[in-house]
């Protein structure tokens, strides 16, 4: 099952797995010298940030790994393709608020067309010239009506159309003579009263229109009492349709809205399945590797091996064991780390903690890290383990993704009633719009050879504390990871 190459040594030589991926000598193949110490191989892993290089699309949460279109390192775990994030749509209730109002200048504009159309045919005591600019003024309104933000605005706001519409009414029976053809016109409102409002509106505006109804009675002698025994027939029936609609359309809407929400609810489930593949996927591809390299190793480790192979075997393999242990941990922690009971919090002095970070970064940063001063009275009741983790990530995505000679900085400064850490490096900088999906979990670029997890650690980690995490981005030119923590 292993090949065997010719070797003079009581060892089996096998092809390495994860060594070559972390840039560190195969530990299956010819050691030629013994500087490959444990402590060399593990300061030589590099663990995983978002890769700023590419476009990408929106991680589904956990187990989507972030790779370019035209590579796939791998087939265990599903590609998400990160864009540019979409405008956001405007909600049902916005459409429909819109549509009415849209519906409403319609109206408007039919109705007054519908009296210009209608002059030739008018009575002769009509007034052709008040006719014309209640059109005019008609036009005007739903111009306006057709062109405003409805969808911005609250729904009540449509209801300032309602009284220039009885204002129009009541000048064109006014103007348009004995006939008073226009009370028609009540009914098409109050039908749009209905489909746009809720119900009770149409009895709400129903003084306003009796008003508007029996004024150019006012004016017209001898008219009154047949203006009286119109409005107590025409009002009532309008009311009767506009309720009506309105209960109708009302009913309707929640129904849409049930039904809406039973989508969501089955496409939240369908992506909670996806998001269980994925993650399985994930884990079983982040343990499989290290699995199969301690398996391969001990299977061909022979029983004259020497002392110095032997050690070098169970080194290897404790540096494997190392790794499936540092990735259940990041499981753990991205998944509890924002749940407060998960911490263990003491006072902490933080230019100890920032002392101690520089110093296990250092093999990774050499002489790139700046440390700025800490102010002398940053102190904070926190988990110490838990923040030295979620630093010590930052740095390493800064250490693996910034161009070799570059500075990183890290610092601490006052914030509004919290400590604020930040990591700034020169690098790339992250692509317009990724600011929040670098923070999924399993997300990273097609180079990194971690878990995906390191910095869904690192937000976990400050919400666990009441705090936040984020990135300051200027693409091209280098991006400032911060961490904010309440003092």
């Amino acid at each position: 099952m292993w090949p065997i190459p010719p070797t003079g040594s009581g060892r089996r030589l096998a092809a390495g797995g994860r060594s070559a991926r972390a840039g560190r000598p195969s530990p299956l193949g010819p050691r030629s010298t013994p500087s490959a110490t444990p402590s060399a191989r593990r300061r030589a892993l590099a663990h995983e940030k978002f890769d700023p290089d590419r476009g990408v699309l929106r991680t589904l949460g956990v187990g989507a790994r972030v790779e370019p279109s035209h590579v796939r390192t791998s087939h265990d775990a599903p590609a998400r393709h990160l864009g540019p994030a979409p405008e956001p749509a405007s909600t049902p209730e916005g459409r429909r608020r819109l549509l009415m109002g849209r519906l409403a200048g319609v109206l408007f504009l039919a109705s007054s067309g519908l009296m210009l159309i209608a002059l030739p045919l008018s009575p002769a005591d009509a007034s052709i010239a008040g006719t014309v600019a209640v059109a005019a003024s008609g036009a005007a309104v739903g111009c306006f009506a057709m062109f405003a933000p409805w969808d911005a605005w609250p729904r009540v706001t449509s209801l300032i159309l309602v009284p220039p519409a009885f204002a129009l009414i009541a000048l064109g029976n006014l103007y348009g003579g004995r006939e008073h053809t226009y009370g028609v016109f009540f009914v098409v409102a109050f039908v749009w009263i209905g489909l746009a409002h809720g119900p009770w509106t149409s009895v709400a505006v129903a003084p306003l229109a009796i008003v508007a109804y029996l004024v150019p009675f006012v004016f017209l002698p001898d008219d009154v009492e047949a203006g009286v025994s119109s409005v107590a027939v025409t009002i009532p029936a309008c009311i009767m349709v506009g309720e009506a609609l309105s209960w109708g359309s009302t009913r309707l809407a929640r129904t849409e809205e049930e039904l809406r929400h039973e989508r969501e609810i089955a496409q939240g489930l369908k992506e909670l399945a996806e998001m269980k593949t994925a993650f399985m996927s994930a884990v079983s591809h982040e343990l499989r590797t290290p699995i199969t390299i301690c398996r391969g190793h001990l299977e061909v480790l022979e029983p004259d091996a020497d002392r110095l192979e032997i050690g070098e075997t169970i080194a290897l393999v404790l540096d494997e064991l190392d790794r499936m242990n540092r990735l259940v941990d990041d499981m753990t922690t991205a998944v509890r780390g924002d749940d407060p009971s998960f911490l263990r919090r003491e006072p902490v002095q933080l230019d100890t903690l920032v002392a101690r970070v520089a110093r296990k970064v250092e093999p990774l940063l050499s002489r790139r890290l700046r440390v700025a001063p800490v102010p002398a009275d940053a102190r904070l009741h926190a988990d110490p383990r838990r923040l030295e983790q979620a630093l010590v990530n930052l740095l390493q995505n800064a250490a693996v993704h910034t161009p070799d000679g570059t500075p990183v900085e890290l610092r601490v400064s006052h914030a509004r009633k919290a400590w604020r850490f930040e990591v700034e490096d020169r690098g790339p900088g992250l692509a317009r719009g990724q600011d929040e999906e670098v923070f999924e979990r399993f997300a990273h670029g097609p180079t990194s050879s971690g878990s995906g997890l390191g910095l869904a650690v690192v937000r976990s980690i400050a919400r666990g504390h009441g705090g936040e995490a984020g990135v300051e981005n200027d693409p091209g030119k280098g991006a400032t990871f911060w961490i904010l923590i309440p003092r």
